[in-house]
């Protein structure tokens, strides 16, 4: 029987009339086990609370680690508190304040963490922390980063600083250097593959590291990237290099000397709704694939890297996704909230949001897809909708213990829709459960769609969409 072609990327229509696909809170994965359909929609993660004993009591305004500094501990910026938490959950408190209530920059060194917050340098031993003392540090501060075991800081002026070796709190008057690509104020730096990048309004700058000459420990690469942030927390450093959110609010990517346009238009259109400092990006790795997660306070959109295809992802009853500030620790993922002091783990072993604990559900996710059947005139029979899923997995009891999934039908490129009907996805064990729709009319060009929603406490992977048949 004919097959109908799965959306594996979300593409928003501007204006009603035109065509759409919808992959929200799903995306396409490799699938090496079918000969005949090696692509397959999984479920994005669902999240649990590491933070059961309710330690964090304010907004978290930065999350931190790294394996060489406080024995590795997770750094988590609670108001003007700062925390730690072990990989086993064990929570402590680092002695002093940091001022502020913006969202923070940090950077880690092998013995000391930055933070900016407030337009201000605070560093800490990993015992105490406090701000800097010295006076040679600038007022136009407007982000950090660690290169060669030394504290870089760029500012708005078009300059970036640089402390002594291993020593953040300290400086001259004459320790930075002013990148000279464009007359353009300095965004962010940022460092990938022991290269110092300048993102500025205008361009971008590499610099690189000469250990050897403790008084001019910095050198400019010959390359000039001519393209410009739009703000400092759009910038995510990925495997293959950096990605952000130009000015003309497309995200790029680096390659090479250039910044070659990553999003599709629908993405750039989210992004010029926004307010600049409400974007907040994150990246990570998990079961072989790489993400990009550009969150706003009205989208989240989420590219794969290893395909470049995005999908969107929300929480229930929201717009966008909850979660950002995504770090990575050992082979665990944490979230925090956008506003607010939850604190999570992010893993697709938890299929509902704000899980207690691995098997009590939280908040359900809402799941949608398409699938796309073109015509090129008459009016078809769609017959019966069958759908090739995950069968045969559900929860014991309670809710998820009877799945099932709906599907409703547009025949006029998406404008109208009938309303949705459910059907079983099979209780447990019953891997042989059919999940078909009956009596789907007939379709017209320019194509028929079948929207799928799913929103069972059980993960679930899709194959196929088969139509067309009559029993």
């Amino acid at each position: 029987m004919p097959r109908a072609n799965l959306a594996f990327e979300h593409w928003e229509r501007e204006q009603a009339g035109e065509p759409e696909k919808i992959l929200i809170n799903m995306y396409g994965e490799v699938d090496r086990s079918n000969p005949k359909r090696d692509k397959r929609l999984v479920t994005t993660p669902g999240t649990m609370d590491a933070d059961t004993g309710n330690v964090v009591q304010g907004n978290i305004r930065a999350l931190a680690q790294a394996d060489a500094f406080a024995d590795g501990k997770l750094l988590i910026l609670d108001g003007t508190t700062l925390r730690t938490r072990t990989a086993g959950g064990t929570w402590g408190t680092i002695t002093g304040t940091v001022s502020g209530t913006d969202r923070a920059d940090t950077a880690i060194s092998e013995t000391e963490l930055g933070i900016l917050s407030g337009g201000d340098i605070y560093v800490s031993d990993g015992s105490t922390i406090a701000a800097v003392t010295d006076p040679d540090f600038p007022s136009t501060i407007t982000s950090l980063a660690v290169m060669s075991q030394r504290l870089l800081f760029s500012s708005s002026d078009g300059q970036f600083w640089f402390s002594s070796v291993l020593d953040f709190d300290d400086i001259t008057g004459l320790n930075f250097y002013t990148a000279e690509g464009a007359p353009d104020g300095l965004i962010a730096v940022r460092v990938w593959a022991e290269l110092a990048l300048m993102f500025g309004t205008r361009t971008l700058e590499m610099w690189y590291s000469e250990p050897s000459n403790a008084n001019d420990p910095f050198s400019r690469a010959s390359s000039v990237v001519p393209v410009g942030c739009k703000a400092r927390d759009t910038i995510a450093i990925c495997s293959k290099g950096p990605v952000w959110v130009d000015p003309e609010d497309n995200v790029v990517a680096l390659a090479g000397a250039d910044a070659p346009t990553v999003s599709p238009p629908w993405v750039s259109r989210l992004i010029a709704a926004e307010d600049a400092d409400d974007l907040i990006a994150s990246t990570y790795k998990a079961e072989g694939q790489e993400f990009y997660v550009l969150n706003g306070a009205n989208f989240c959109a989420v590219m794969n890297l290893n395909d470049g295809a995005w999908h969107k992802r929300k929480t229930n009853g929201s717009d966008t996704w909850a979660w950002v500030r995504i770090l990575t620790a050992g082979s665990k993922h944490y979230v925090s909230k956008r506003t607010g002091s939850a604190f999570m783990e992010l893993s697709r072993e938890y299929p509902t949001d704000e899980q207690a604990a691995a098997e009590t559900m939280g908040t359900d996710i809402i799941r949608e897809w398409t699938a796309h059947i073109p015509h090129e005139g008459g009016r078809p029979s769609l017959g019966t909708v069958l759908l090739e899923s995950t069968k045969g997995v559900a929860r014991a009891a309670g809710d998820g213990s009877a799945p099932v999934c709906q599907m409703r039908i547009s025949t006029d490129n998406g404008n109208a829709w009938t309303s949705y009907r459910d059907r079983a996805t099979g209780a447990t064990g019953v891997y042989d459960q059919r999940t078909v729709w009956h009596r789907c009319g007939r379709g017209k060009r320019p194509q028929s769609i079948f929207q799928f929603k799913h929103s069972e406490p059980v993960k679930m992977a899709v194959t196929g969409v088969i139509w067309g048949e009559t029993t």
